[in-house]
């Protein structure tokens, strides 16, 4: 007897009305998927496969219960346990499927046991899930980290290397070993670059080395305001210090010494393959092998000056320098004029040190002229649960340039925007240099941007390009940019960088603070969130090496960018720019979502910390304060220019918050308060248990991708991944089986 033909199902086996009629099921329904389980859906079983027997589309298959019931999982030899609902027909190859995943361990090493009588016996895959479940093979319902038989190796103490450390600690992990030349932690940039009058350029809130909410401890929260807002060298020194003491690292961190060599020993591939890093004390002859299993190192972005001469330096009978560190001549400078060539961060705050020692005037020579950032407008998109977006950024400039003469932000070199001015992207070699002192000193006739090249010195004078001559300088400070050091190279014995891995090598991460400026919006101007997000998303991959093999096997390693050392450039293999890095991590979390679980509260985290660290009266009353003092002490070391008003003004704040709000849809208030924003926001980025009710449960448009999840994958699995002889008896082309 021929089969009949199936007919056309009349509608699709879910729907979302059902799921809202049904708010239990639905919560129950959202739980399993959330746990990885396959649901199954009883209307398909309305469409069972026609047979010789019934000659009809609807009646003969295999029966399935689908109603919901609690399975309790107990973990053997602990006490750990969790409840979550189930249907009566989930497998047992379903369950311990989602419980490997989960725990990240591999599936043939868990058992699941149930008591039968007065003994107990193991269940097998097609058996339906028993109520209570004995699970052998996990410690924990959470993922397992990786136990290397070596110890992570972290080379650098600075602020990327103290920050890994800590997180390790912080996550209970002790087996690390960190190594850096100086005595003390902070790293070349604070012990070695910044002068002793320098100045943090970014908010603290933004800086702080635990910044993150997954780093909060008793004594380390929200920085309270001793630290002060924009702290000197000393007292940045001090917090890296005090943090470090903290969190319990620095009997990790080996002092005055230098990795000098590394060797990769062992099979790429291979879980045991170590590196053994040759470490030489800078105290004695002393040196010996350490053995690591992972790698994170931290060069420095830059650490040697660009060196340019110029004809006739002999002749200027004056200083020439090159302002890092404290090579500037402090007590040459009250009184006089200096020339200061270069426009980057280290310029911009070379001019403050020249006019707080009191010089007559400073000439930035620049070949063009870089966007710089007031100190509000830094301090709004610290704040922001969103990224900024650039158009609102330059509007804020606005103010201050007008205020100062300094141009329209706008109509600069870097800007890309559209005729209408609301989309906007930003893109120059360096950073912001950022701080209101640099703009008043401009409007007080105190700092002269010179838009030019330095053509040749004479005595006390500098002969620009274009015919200029800037007459009665006394000094000269170059800031014209930082170097790699292709000892890094060397070490690493690479020819190319692959994302952030040293020649491709995934144990062996490598960071640097990339070059340049490359965005349309705007998370933040300072290194916090980026170093956190960084050290995070590594950690879950080393500490979870099954993930990293996953990904590795659907390509991640090919996708990601490519940056080989640039001789001509002298650009070592290392020295990546900001696109590279943004492309890298980017390229990261599409293949692994999983590496951004711990930075999805950093946007409620960054809103609520900085307005609690740095609320806007203080940060409002402070950068007044300073702004006027400068001017009271240019006017009693002889300055003419008249008082000017600082550009912001609370309301002015206040404006962009509204506007900050109508771009994109949150409301956020100037104070800010947060008690008004909905509960799945506030939520966002919480951990929960294996089998919990998820928050997106009662929204429509998670539930509707859900359903295709169910109607799909769910349906597939049901239909012809069941363990054998529990196949789903329905019409295959209802499955899309051919």
């Amino acid at each position: 007897m021929a089969l009949a033909v199936v007919e056309a199902r009349p509608k699709p086996p879910t729907t979302l009305a059902e799921w809202k009629s049904k708010p239990e099921a639905r919560q129950q329904m959202a739980a399993m998927v959330e746990a990885g389980l396959h649901v199954f859906n009883p209307d398909w079983q309305k469409y069972g496969q026609a047979t010789p027997d019934s000659g009809s589309g609807n009646g003969r298959g295999k029966k399935y219960s689908t109603s919901f019931r609690e399975t309790t999982l107990k973990i053997h030899g602990s006490d750990e346990q969790i409840t979550f609902p189930v249907q009566t027909c989930t497998r047992v190859s379903d369950l311990r499927q989602a419980i490997a995943k989960t725990c990240m361990v591999d599936e043939e090493k868990i058992d699941f046991v149930v008591k039968q009588g007065c003994r107990t016996r193991k269940q097998l895959d097609n058996e339906e899930v028993a109520r209570v479940v004995t699970v052998k093979g996990i410690t924990s319902f959470k993922a397992e980290r990786h136990k290397w038989p070596h110890p992570i190796g972290v080379i650098g103490a600075g602020y990327h290397g103290l920050k890994t450390c800590m997180v390790y600690a912080k996550t209970g992990n002790y087996n690390f070993v960190c190594f850096d030349r100086n005595d003390k932690v902070g790293g070349y940039c604070w012990i070695t670059a910044a002068n002793k009058h320098s100045k943090l350029q970014t908010e603290f809130g933004s800086f702080h080395v635990w910044w993150g909410e997954e780093m909060i401890t008793e004594k380390c929260g929200f920085p309270s305001k001793d630290w002060g807002i924009w702290p000197r060298k000393e007292k940045v020194l001090e917090h890296f210090q005090w943090a470090a003491e903290q969190y319990g690292v620095l009997p990790n961190i080996r002092f005055r010494c230098n990795v000098a060599t590394l060797d990769i020993v062992g099979d790429k591939n291979a879980l045991d393959r170590y590196y053994a890093l040759g470490v030489k004390s800078l105290d004695d002859d002393s040196s010996d092998i350490v053995k690591c299993s992972v790698l994170y190192n931290y060069p420095g972005s830059m650490t040697k000056n660009r060196i340019i001469d110029y004809p006739g330096e002999e002749d200027f009978d004056g200083y020439i320098g090159y302002g890092m560190n404290d090579d500037c001549p402090y007590e040459h400078l009250e009184g006089n004029k200096i020339a200061i060539l270069g426009n980057g961060a280290f310029a911009v705050e070379n001019c403050r040190t020249a006019i707080e020692y009191g010089c007559e005037k400073v000439y930035l020579v620049t070949r063009r002229k870089n966007l710089a950032s007031p100190r509000i407008p830094c301090w709004f998109v610290h704040q922001g649960p969103i990224p900024t977006p650039g158009a609102l950024v330059l509007k804020m400039f606005e103010p201050m340039y007008e205020l100062v003469g300094f141009g329209d932000p706008w109509e600069y070199w870097s800007v890309h925007a559209n005729s209408d001015r609301t989309k906007v992207n930003i893109i120059q070699n360096s950073r912001f240099g950022i701080g209101d002192v640099t703009f008043l000193a401009v409007a007080c006739g105190k700092l002269e941007y010179v838009e030019d090249t330095l053509k040749r010195c004479a005595r006390h004078t500098l002969h620009l390009t274009n015919g200029r001559k800037l007459e009665d300088v006394k000094v000269i400070l170059k800031s014209l940019g930082l170097l790699g050091d292709y000892e890094v190279d060397r070490l690493h014995k690479m020819k190319k960088m692959v994302g952030s891995y040293c020649d491709g090598d995934w144990r062996r991460v490598l960071m640097i603070d990339a070059t340049g400026m490359n965005a349309a919006n705007f998370t933040t101007f300072s290194t916090g969130i980026g170093t956190k997000g960084f050290v995070f998303s590594h950690k879950y991959l080393h500490d979870h090496p099954r993930e990293y093999d996953r990904i590795a096997k659907e390509g991640y390693i090919q996708q990601l960018p490519v940056n080989e050392a640039r001789e001509k450039e002298d650009k070592p293999a290392y020295v990546t720019d900001v696109k590279y890095s943004m492309s890298a991590g980017i390229i990261m979390s599409g293949y692994c979502p999983a590496v951004d679980q711990d930075n999805q509260r950093d946007p409620i985290y960054k809103h609520r910390m900085y307005h609690a660290a740095h609320p806007v009266e203080l940060t409002l009353e402070t950068v007044k304060k300073e702004w006027d003092e400068y001017q009271a002490k240019w006017k009693a070391q002889g300055c003419t220019a008249d008082y000017v008003p600082y550009p912001y003004t609370r309301e002015m704040i206040d404006g962009y918050f509204k506007e900050y709000s109508k771009l994109l849809g949150i409301e956020v208030y100037i104070d800010g308060r947060t008690d008004h924003w909905p509960a799945e926001l506030s939520a966002v980025g919480k951990k929960e248990k294996f089998g919990s009710v998820p928050a997106w449960h009662d929204r429509d448009e998670s539930v509707g991708m859900a359903q295709k999840a169910i109607d799909s994958d769910h349906l597939k699995w049901w239909g012809g991944m069941a363990p054998q002889g529990d196949r789903l008896q329905t019409n295959q082309k209802y499955f899309g089986f051919p």
